[in-house]
């Protein structure tokens, strides 16, 4: 029986063809569900991953499943719902999407299957209403954690494992390939690059091997040093091997645990069920970052210490192709059954954004001091057409490697609030610029509270000379009695403190590119000033917070008046962000840089 399918679709540009893995030819498949893995029998490098495809017939799903191996790195682009025609994904769906408070500590949660609860004659996770599987005792693993409000929030244990477990498919790869330790290429080896320095006590050291992306860090970090971690990562590739079937039947259905154990909050999207007090994920959309010790991270192949390495020092990575990031209309064949060539370049390709949610953990990038090598000359290789996920092996088969993997990104608490968090988290990454942080309100004084205070700006007198527009800017809704804060922020620096300071943003919709509204907020510049003496900050402040009323948040109009120097600043985004940067460390920077080099307090004071 055909399946109503009443979920949306938006239409999407994928660079990606799944060459040998679907061949549905002029067939629309939909990706429906994630089911076991196989070993690979062509490469040994990357197991494959049963997904289920049905035919999709003008929103109509068919009945029909159709089996599809993908190989493991390639299943962030093969999401739950995706839509394949010509083996290129055209489409996704639009599932709902909501966010849940949940536990990972070891026995708030538990693992469910259909087959397991009809096992142990309990009601199934979901009934087939909610979402139409092959079989009624279907094997896969689910994660199941409780609600607050008496519901219950699903997640297959295979997307869990594709979306949370690191950013890379590389890590996914490992993993799932590899004896843990005491070989060559086990997982420790190929996951960990010695350390060129000790560890520190408090600290934790992970020099990144040069397949690994930066966001990998914090996964990588935890298995490390982490015992629960480390046991629930070693049971990926234990489960595989003890399922394995030989004559490959049957897939190894394996269960996948949160790799860490505290609160922590999930941002999915899929079905609500049971009156809405329960969610089926079929899709993972982000997570938050366990809290604990901070990161020190380095890389194998960095190329950016402090000193260049010295005239004559040999070189490093001589004959590599760059990288090249592909992009629509530019199309690559992804293979998982041929392995990358030794000499051939890489390509990256994005896997859909991950969000990370709530705090994020501070983590500093560790710069050798010196260089030891150079970089060697580039190879002239062509780039192929055609890469791949697995490990290199041989030449001449005109194949190149696929470096996927997921973009962090940080969610948005309003500029104000990001600006805040930006400097929080320079102060920990960047101690030789900001050696301490605070806040001042006049009720207050200066606090290092991790929550900021703010100043509200006073209304307008009845008699005072103000134009309506500026009676209406103290407000952040003028229709009612909520006045707008302004955040005054120190920052310590060696030669004495700087601040800045950020008007709070009235909430609006725009419309997007793909012709839907989202939320936004109205665009300020920000300030910047240094005071010649600390006794000005007092009244300096009490006339800009006046005059700024009048001039509807213009700062650049009240430069001119500061007792010291000061400067305003944009707060346009970086589209080149570095990973695991929060959007608005740059802009913190770039704020700081203004100041540089211009007449210094204590000048102006001689």
């Amino acid at each position: 029986m055909a399946i109503q399918f009443k979920q949306k679709f938006k239409r999407v540009n994928k660079a990606i063809r799944l060459k040998e893995s679907l061949l549905a030819g002029n067939d629309t498949l939909i990706a429906w569900w994630y089911s076991g893995f196989y070993k690979n029998r062509m490469d040994s490098s990357q197991p494959h991953v049963l997904v289920i495809f049905r035919r999709l017939v003008a929103g109509i799903v068919s009945d029909e499943v159709i089996p599809r191996r993908i190989p493991l790195t390639a299943l962030g682009q093969v999401r739950i719902g995706s839509v394949w025609k010509g083996d290129v994904c055209q489409a996704e769906t639009q599932w709902t999407k909501d966010r849940f408070q949940v536990d990972f500590t070891a026995g708030a949660w538990r693992f469910t299957s259909l087959e397991h609860a009809r096992r142990m004659r309990q009601a199934p996770p979901f009934e087939p209403e909610t979402f139409k599987l092959q079989y009624e005792n279907d094997q896969n693993w689910l994660i199941e954690f409780d609600l607050a409000n008496g519901g219950k929030l699903l997640i297959p244990c295979v997307e869990f494992f594709s979306r949370c477990y690191g950013r890379s498919g590389e890590v996914k790869r490992i993993l799932a390939t590899y004896r843990w330790q005491g070989q060559a290429d086990s997982v420790m080896e190929r996951l960990y690059a010695p350390l060129d320095t000790p560890d520190e006590p408090g600290k934790w050291q992970v020099r990144l091997r040069k397949r690994l992306v930066k966001g990998d860090v914090v996964f990588l970090a935890h298995t490390k040093y982490d015992p629960y971690t480390q046991r629930e990562a070693k049971g990926i590739y234990a489960q595989i091997e003890a399922m394995h079937d030989p004559q490959q039947k049957y897939p190894a259905f394996i269960k996948v645990a949160p790799w860490f154990e505290g609160p922590a909050e999930l941002s999915v999207a899929g079905i609500p069920f049971d009156n809405g007090k329960s969610f089926l994920a079929l899709q993972v959309v982000g997570m938050s970052d366990p809290q604990g010790l901070l990161i020190l991270r380095s890389r194998e192949n960095s190329r950016d210490a402090e000193k260049p390495a010295p005239e004559g020092s040999p070189e490093a990575w001589a004959g590599v192709p760059d990288r090249v990031l592909v992009k629509y209309p530019d199309i690559v064949d992804l293979t998982g059954d041929l392995e990358p060539d030794h000499e051939a370049g890489a390509m990256e390709i994005q896997d859909p954004d991950f969000e990370i949610l709530g705090e994020s953990r501070a983590v500093i990038d560790v710069r050798a001091e010196q260089a030891t090598t150079v970089a060697g000359p580039k190879s002239d290789t062509p780039m192929p057409s055609t890469v791949s996920g697995g490990e290199t092996h041989s030449s001449g088969k005109g194949v190149g490697y696929a470096s996927i993997h997921a973009r962090p990104v940080f969610e948005s608490h309003g500029m104000v609030r990001d600006m805040w968090e930006a400097m929080l988290r320079l102060q920990t990454t960047r101690p030789d610029l900001i050696q301490a942080l605070s806040w001042f309100t006049f009720k207050d004084g200066f606090s290092s509270d991790p929550t900021p205070g703010m100043i509200a700006l006073e209304p307008f007198d009845e008699d005072a000379d103000a134009t309506a527009t500026a009676r209406r800017f103290p407000y952040l809704d003028p229709t009612i009695p909520s006045l707008r804060g302004v955040l005054v922020a120190r920052l310590t620096q060696s030669d004495g403190p700087t601040y800045i300071m950020e008007i709070m943003r009235r909430p609006k919709k725009i419309t997007a590119d793909d012709g839907e509204l989202k939320d936004a907020e109205e665009s300020f510049q920000g300030l910047i000033f240094r005071l010649t003496h600390e006794n000005q900050l007092i009244p300096w402040l009490r006339e800009i917070l006046s005059r700024i009323r009048h001039e509807n948040g213009v700062f650049k109009r009240l430069t001119g008046s500061c007792p010291g120097i000061a400067d305003s600043f944009s707060h346009r985004l970086s589209s080149n962000l570095a990973s695991d940067c929060l959007p608005c460390e740059p802009i913190v920077l770039g704020a700081i840089a203004k100041l540089k080099g211009r007449t210094s307090p204590a000048d102006l004071g001689a």
